[in-house]
C-alpha cells in the first residue's frame, strides 16, 4: 500500500477537453533528489486554466502503510500550489499526478501492483521525486578560540575542518560546514538583510528542509530563504547550555568584523565575537551576546548535501542561455578529480513529459570543490536541464556519492517593454483624448499613448505599465502594511504576464517577471538589462508595486491646466532596480508646468522647500509599454 495525499483541485481538465491546456512547468521536477520536506508542489501554465474537476495526489512511493492526508490549494489561475499540511518523510520518494476527476481509488492506481489503467487513464502529469535526507546539526563537543582560520586558507574552511574533525560529529562518512558567518566568506543574508539564493554566499543550510539534532529531532524546516524562523521547534544543543560562535544578527544578516574576532582571525582579549546560546529556541540562538575572542566556544556544525547546483539554482527559471552550470561537492576527502566526468557528470535536455537527450560540453575546475559544465551549444528557451550526477563520482577515500539530480528550467518565451518616445504632463487622459482616443480613465489614455508610439510591433496591443490604485493595479497591502498581495485576485488589469521573460527594444533580456506578473524588487530582484538608456516614465508606483492616489496626478488626469501642486510616481528608465519604478519618496514629477504662482500673477516650478528637494522638477515624462 502507499501513502496518499489527495484532494479535488479544480485547476485543470484532461487530454480530451475540447481546449487544450498548456503546462509550462512543474517543481519539483521529474527525477529531483534532495527535495526539502516542506517543498509544495508548483505548477504552471501558460494560458489561465479555469476551475474543472480535477485530482491532485501526492504518493510515498517509500510508505508501507496507507493513510490520507490534505494538500492546501492556492491559484491565481495560471500557478497552482500544492502544499502538504505536515512535512513530507526524508529519504522517500513522492510521485505527484494530475487526472480527471472520475478515478475512484487513487491508492490502488498508485500502488506498484495496480495494473488497470482505463480507471485512471491519461495523467496529465505525473512527476517523481526524492526528498532530502535527514540532516543533522550537532554542537561540537570541543572548544575553540575566535582565530578559527588559523593555517587554513580561509575562516571559514578552518571552521568546517573544525567540524568535521571534532569529536561530536555523529557520522563521519558525511560532511558538514560551520554555521557562522565569515565576511566576504560566508553568509546567509546580504546588507539589505534579503536572504538565501542569490543573495548568500556558500551559506550552509537549504531551501525548506528539515534539520535534525543528534537524537535525530526535528530542530525545524526552514524557510525558502534557507534561513530558520525562530522560534525552533527544539534547540540545536542537547541538555547543556553553550556559547557558540556565530557572528550571526538575531535575523540571520551578519555581524561586521568588530563582532566577529575580526573575521574569526583574531584570538586576542581585546577583540569580541558574536554568540549563540545551544539551548535557546528563540534568536539568542544565533545571536545572544558578544564573547572576548581568547575565550573557548563551540560551533555549530550542519551536514551538507553530497553536491548541489549553485548556478543556476535548482529549481529555478534562468533567461541566461549562455549560463554555465556550476555544483559544489561536500565530500569527505574531497572529489576524486578522476571521476568526475562527461560520463557521471551530465546534463539532459527535455520537455514536460518527454524523456531527455544528453547535451555535449566540457568540465573544469580551478579548486577541486566546485566543478562547472560548459555546454558547447547555448541552451534553447522554455526547456527543462536536469543536472545528474551519478556515483561513478567517488570521494578520494573510494567512497561513491550518492546519486543526485536536480534541475532548472531556460524562458519560454519574451515580449517586449520599450520606452515612449513622446512624453507628457500628467494628465494622460486628456493628452490622449487630444490625439483621438475615446478614453474616459487617464489609465485608458495611457494605454492609448502606448499604443500610438512606433515602437508597438504593427498588429499587437500595448499598454502601459502604470498603475492609479483604482483602474490598473498589480498589488494591494494585507491587512498588515508589510504584506503585499499580488496577482489574481488582487491585481486590477494589470498587463505584465505572470512568469514571461520580457525584452527591450535591443532584444537584451530586461528580466522575467514571478508568478504574480510583477519584478519582485523587494526580495532583491534587479534586471538584467535597463529597460531604456535613459529617460523619465509615469508610473504611479511603490517599490513593492502598489500604488496610491497620491502619486498619481489625480489619476492620470490632470496635468498642465493652470498651476497645481499634484504628484506624480516616476520611474528612471536606466535603472536595473527599484528605482526603474519608483524614483524615490522626495522625487515625484510635478504633474504640471508650474506648481507656484506669485502675487504678481508669476507661475514657477519650485523643486526645493529649504534646500531640501521635494520634487523631481516640472517636466514631461514618458512612459513604460508591454506588448500584450
Amino acid at each position: 500500500m502507499v501513502a496518499l495525499l489527495a484532494c479535488n483541485s479544480g485547476s485543470i481538465v484532461n487530454n480530451h477537453s475540447s481546449e487544450a491546456i498548456q503546462i509550462q512547468s512543474v517543481f519539483p521536477i521529474n527525477g529531483d533528489t534532495n527535495v526539502g520536506i516542506s517543498s509544495p508542489v508548483i505548477v504552471r501554465f501558460k494560458f489561465p486554466v479555469e476551475s474543472s474537476g480535477v485530482n491532485a495526489s501526492l504518493i510515498d512511493l517509500s510508505s508501507n502503510t496507507s493513510y490520507s492526508l490534505k494538500l492546501t490549494i492556492t491559484s491565481n489561475k495560471t500557478v497552482y500550489t500544492y502544499t502538504p499540511l505536515s512535512e513530507l518523510n526524508p529519504n522517500s520518494t513522492y510521485r505527484f499526478m494530475l487526472a480527471p476527476n472520475n478515478t475512484q481509488n487513487l491508492v490502488n492506481y498508485f500502488s506498484p501492483s495496480y495494473n488497470n489503467q482505463d480507471d485512471y487513464s491519461n495523467p496529465l502529469i505525473s512527476s517523481t521525486y526524492t526528498t532530502q535526507s535527514a540532516y543533522k546539526i550537532f554542537v561540537t563537543n570541543n572548544n575553540y578560540k575566535g582565530n578559527l582560520k588559523s593555517s587554513y586558507l580561509s575562516a571559514s574552511s578552518g571552521a568546517d575542518a573544525i567540524c568535521n574533525a571534532d569529536s561530536g560529529n555523529p557520522d563521519n562518512s558525511q560532511y558538514y560546514k560551520a554555521m557562522l558567518s565569515v565576511i566576504s566568506e560566508r553568509y546567509a543574508c546580504n546588507g539589505e538583510n534579503l536572504c538565501g539564493g542569490i543573495h548568500s554566499i556558500d551559506w550552509v543550510l537549504q531551501p525548506r528542509t528539515g534539520y535534525y539534532n543528534i537524537n535525530s529531532s526535528l530542530i525545524g524546516i526552514t524557510s525558502e530563504q534557507s534561513v530558520f524562523n525562530f522560534p525552533l521547534d527544539i534547540a540545536f544543543g542537547v541538555d547543556v547550555s553553550n556559547n557558540v560562535w556565530t557572528g550571526l544578527s538575531s535575523t540571520w544578516g551578519s555581524v561586521d568584523g568588530g563582532d566577529s574576532c575580526k573575521a574569526w582571525t583574531s584570538s586576542a582579549s581585546d577583540n569580541k565575537g558574536r554568540c549563540g546560546r545551544s539551548v535557546q529556541t528563540d534568536p539568542g540562538a544565533i545571536s545572544n551576546d558578544k564573547q572576548d575572542c581568547n575565550g573557548e566556544r563551540k560551533l555549530y556544525c550542519v551536514m551538507q548535501p553530497n553536491v548541489v547546483l549553485v548556478s543556476p539554482l535548482a529549481d529555478s527559471i534562468t533567461n541566461n542561455l549562455t549560463t554555465p552550470i556550476t555544483v559544489m561537492f561536500n565530500i569527505v576527502g574531497g572529489v576524486d578529480s578522476s571521476t568526475v566526468t562527461t560520463n557521471s557528470f551530465q546534463v539532459l535536455e527535455s520537455v514536460i513529459g518527454v524523456s531527455g537527450n544528453v547535451i555535449a560540453g566540457t568540465i573544469t575546475s580551478s579548486d577541486n570543490i566546485t566543478y562547472t559544465f560548459t555546454p558547447n551549444s547555448p541552451l534553447l528557451p522554455g526547456k527543462i536541464y536536469s543536472v545528474q550526477l551519478s556515483s561513478l563520482i567517488r570521494s578520494n577515500n573510494g567512497i561513491p556519492i550518492t546519486a543526485t539530480t536536480q534541475s532548472f528550467l531556460t524562458s519560454s518565451e519574451t515580449k517586449l517593454i520599450y520606452f515612449t518616445s513622446n512624453k507628457w504632463w500628467g494628465d494622460l487622459l486628456k493628452s490622449a483624448q487630444k490625439a483621438g482616443s475615446t478614453a474616459t480613465t487617464g489609465v485608458g489614455g495611457a494605454d492609448f499613448l502606448c499604443q500610438q508610439d512606433s515602437q508597438c510591433p504593427a498588429g499587437n496591443t500595448c499598454k502601459a505599465i502604470i498603475s492609479d490604485d483604482k483602474n490598473r493595479i498589480a498589488c494591494i497591502n494585507g491587512t498588515e502594511s508589510s504584506i503585499k498581495l499580488c496577482g489574481s485576485g488582487y491585481s486590477v488589469d494589470w498587463i505584465l504576464s505572470p512568469n514571461t521573460t520580457y525584452v527591450n527594444t535591443n532584444g537584451a533580456i530586461i528580466g522575467t517577471t514571478n508568478n504574480a506578473g510583477i519584478f519582485n524588487f523587494l526580495l532583491g530582484y534587479q534586471f538584467n538589462s535597463a529597460i531604456s538608456g535613459g529617460g523619465k516614465a509615469w508610473t504611479g508606483l511603490f517599490p513593492s508595486w502598489t500604488s496610491d492616489k497620491e502619486i498619481t496626478c489625480e489619476r492620470w488626469t490632470i496635468g498642465d491646466d493652470g498651476v497645481n501642486q499634484l504628484v506624480g510616481m516616476i520611474g528612471y528608465a536606466d535603472q536595473l532596480n527599484y528605482k526603474s519604478i519608483f524614483a524615490g519618496a522626495n522625487n515625484s514629477g510635478g504633474c504640471s508646468q508650474y506648481n507656484k504662482k506669485d502675487a504678481f500673477g508669476s507661475k514657477y516650478c519650485y523643486s526645493q522647500t529649504d534646500g531640501q528637494q521635494f520634487i523631481d522638477g516640472c517636466s514631461k515624462r514618458g512612459l513604460y509599454c508591454a506588448v500584450q
